[in-house]
């Protein structure tokens, strides 16, 4: 019986040593995506862009709700200066197939005659199909300042 015991904890050990290797690689592989995806918008890269976005997926900004299909009908007019940056990267995972990339965007550029907000707080949602992390949601939410803390309270009554 012991032995019984000790082997379903050396497979639970191993698959879960294992599963914890999967997720790294896969979070590597997640970040590089999220730096190609965002280098093909610069370049304007269709072709790059299609193989990392699932077609049937949307993006969320300031402006509203898009298809992808509506999004890269725009990406003509979207003008990003080289130099953008991401940091403050974070996965969540949702399950072995789906995980949330969350991180904060700086950059210049414009879209549509505007300029591009920047620090953005981004998040995108990837997702593992036939073998590939594909993006299939995307938020930006512009950055802002934190207010200033409160006064500290007064201890006594004024003029004491």
């Amino acid at each position: 019986m012991k032995r019984q015991i000790l082997a379903a904890f050396t497979v639970a050990v191993a698959a879960s040593a294992f599963a914890q290797s999967n997720r790294a690689a896969a979070e590597k592989q997640i970040l590089a995506n999220e730096m190609a995806v965002n280098k093909a918008f610069e370049k304007h890269d269709l072709a790059a862009i299609n193989k990392l976005i699932l077609a049937e997926g949307v993006t969320v900004d300031p402006m509203g709700v898009t298809s992808v299909a509506d999004f890269l009908k725009m990406v003509p007019e979207m003008k990003m200066s080289p130099g953008w940056k991401i940091d403050s990267s974070k996965v969540q995972w949702i399950d072995d197939n789906t995980a949330m990339h969350s991180y904060r965007w700086t950059g210049k550029g414009a879209m549509m005659g505007q300029p591009m907000p920047s620090p953005t707080w981004s998040s995108t949602l990837w997702v593992l199909r036939s073998g590939q992390w594909r993006a299939a949601f995307h938020q930006e939410t512009v950055a802002m300042t934190p207010p200033p803390p409160p006064p500290p309270a007064n201890e006594g009554p004024p003029g004491l």
